[in-house]
């Protein structure tokens, strides 16, 4: 055990020709030093290694997706915009034909369903996969153009020259220090490098969600059978009211080839408040009537956690100083649950920014500030834009998620009741129902402030 512990601990390179060694200079300077193997990151080295520069790809774990867990899904057109036909090289492990909201209360569902074979014709829409292959395809393929990759390094801060960046420190063991004309940031949600470098501000824990994940093996066969779905094809179901205990938060249920991943989480700050347990959440899932009969003969083989930013778009840092620009999750470009395509892209349009800086010989915010004018004209800050005032709606409205997705679940409950009384009276009954729950003005006013956030 102790000797498998020391291999996964100690520091390895990853060379241009895929082979280990021990690091053998740190004097070296690089076009470009990428800190964190995620998605952003590795898209990022990719791209910048495409184009001919030099880069070095530093990751804190001891391989891509070691802090990760379970999986997620990809949209298929964004990903393939990037990495055409990424299908046929990248392990994916369902073309998703259904996507559902399942509206939950203690004891019932209310569900909204969508299921299309057009959704199964290439370049489809969504895959399922699984993070640690995604992340391990992406550093590979990184790896191949001749992005220098090394493991089991630590960043702590960054080293600036005056207020240029100029390079990074590596922690113990290592304890070294690597240069490089431009820092890229892509260490993830909650980016410490950054907030110890100065360069980001703690991040509120109204602005930080803590997901829980566990994975639970079933066989393909029964996964197709309770989800009715052809072999190859998978669902995607979101979970909204009943999982997150009273407070705004979603949950998910991913198929993957053989298994299914559990997913739910809430603002940190609601978990401070309420004194919930994050497993309790999992658990309200798992034991729900209509959820644990699909789980009956499943054996749980992965649970996890992390932490995703869902400020929206007024929780974005200043994303470019002087040598150094910040991608990704560590930007807090995370559009509700959606982070992975908005990472890669944000990784590639740095990408560019990086290579014009490089043949100009200007490292200045006016030359690397190219990443952010690509970002704004792009899908990625469009889209955030869009939903900049959500953030703010889901704390105006604390209730929102799971009042009403009570209100829905009773109005259903009534409506689907066989009642000895004539329509107009049960229709009278219901209205009374429903305000009861809500007074008719409240009800109005929410419905407002919702159309004002979704008109943008």
């Amino acid at each position: 055990m102790l000797r498998d512990w020391y291999k996964a601990k100690k520091s390895r390179e990853i060379g241009a020709q895929g082979d280990l060694h021990n690091e053998s200079s740190n004097v070296k300077n690089y076009d470009v030093i990428v800190v964190g193997a995620g998605p952003a990151g590795a898209s990022a080295a990719y791209f910048m290694a495409k184009e001919g520069l030099d880069v070095l790809l530093l990751e804190r774990g001891p391989f891509p997706g070691a802090k990760s867990c379970g999986g997620t899904s990809l949209i298929a057109e964004h990903t393939h915009k990037l990495f055409p036909n990424f299908w046929e090289e990248c392990h994916c492990e369902r073309i998703v034909i259904q996507q559902a909201y399942w509206f939950m209360t203690e004891d019932s569902l209310l569900s909204s369903s969508f299921q299309s074979m057009k959704l199964a014709a290439a370049p489809y829409n969504h895959f399922t996969v699984k993070r640690r292959s995604l992340y391990q395809w992406l550093v590979d393929k990184a790896n191949a153009v001749g992005v220098s990759v090394h493991l089991n390094h630590h960043v702590t801060e960054v080293i600036f020259e005056g207020t240029q960046a100029i390079g990074v420190e590596v922690s113990l063991p290592q304890k070294s220090r690597f240069f490089a004309n431009v820092i890229i940031l892509a260490d993830g949600a909650n980016s410490l490098v950054g907030e110890r470098s100065g360069l980001i501000p703690r991040v509120s824990s109204q602005n930080l969600a803590l997901y829980v994940k566990e994975t639970i093996a079933l066989s393909a066969r029964v996964i197709e059978e309770r989800f009715n779905l052809s072999p190859g094809y998978g669902s995607l179901i979101g979970l909204i009211g009943y999982p997150t205990a009273g407070f705004n938060g979603t949950g998910s249920i991913h198929t993957f080839k053989d298994s299914l991943n559990i997913n739910v989480g809430m603002a940190i700050s609601d978990f401070a408040i309420s004194g919930i347990r994050p497993y309790e959440l999992l658990d309200r899932i798992k034991n729900h009537p209509f959820i644990k009969t699909l789980l009956i003969g499943g054996k749980t083989i992965e649970y996890g956690g992390s932490v995703i930013p869902e400020g929206g778009y007024h929780a974005i840092p200043k994303l470019v100083h002087p040598g150094l620009i910040i991608i990704g999750d560590a930007a807090s470009l995370v559009n509700g649950t959606h982070g992975i395509n908005l990472a890669m892209w944000s990784g590639f349009f740095a990408s560019q920014a990086v290579y014009e800086s490089k043949k100009s010989r200007d490292f200045s915010v006016k030359k690397l500030s190219l990443y952010s004018t690509l970002l704004d004209e792009s899908f990625v800050m469009q889209d955030l834009k869009a939903n900049a005032k959500i953030a703010s709606l889901q704390r105006d409205l604390p209730y929102l998620f799971d009042l009403y997705t009570k209100i829905a679940n009773d109005t259903a409950y009534h409506v689907a009741k066989v009642y000895s009384m004539p329509k107009k009276a049960k229709r009278k009954f219901i209205f009374k129902k429903i305000t009861s729950i809500q007074p008719i003005f409240k009800m109005a006013s929410d419905i407002w402030k919702i159309l004002k956030v979704v008109k943008g």
